[in-house]
């Protein structure tokens, strides 16, 4: 990615986020994604929404035992913001890939420096 306009270059260095995801394919991953985003399929099977490149990295702790268990899950998505955007649209489209991630059927579980900002509160109340 030197010559992209993604990456860690420049500003937005620390806006780039880490998805883990309990989903054994990437393909399948990738596809759901894409279909939920309603956005196409780029070069190498990476996807862009909005300032953000997605792109399938295996998680390289998984098999390794770890204490927690989304680190051990097969997935990891890593959504790089464009060098030029904001850190508000950059949470923002994470966010939304976060979601679509959810709503394809994943459980998943982002690793960032603004991560708090990435879950919305539940608006409903809880049943019990």
């Amino acid at each position: 990615m030197e010559n992209s306009a993604f990456g860690p270059a420049g500003a937005n260095s620390n806006l780039e986020c880490q998805i883990y995801v309990a989903a054994p394919s990437r393909d399948r991953l990738m596809e759901r994604l894409a279909a939920t985003l309603n956005v196409p399929f780029g070069p190498d099977r990476v996807l862009s929404y909005g300032c953000v490149e997605v792109d399938w990295e295996h998680n390289d702790y998984e098999g390794t035992g770890a204490d927690v268990e989304f680190l051990d899950w097969h997935s990891l998505l890593v959504c790089q913001p464009r060098r030029d955007a904001s850190a508000t649209a950059a949470a923002s489209d994470t966010a939304t890939v976060l979601e679509a991630v959810r709503e394809a059927g994943y459980r998943a579980v982002p690793v960032c420096d603004y991560e708090d900002l990435l879950e919305k509160p539940d608006t409903e109340p809880r049943r019990t």
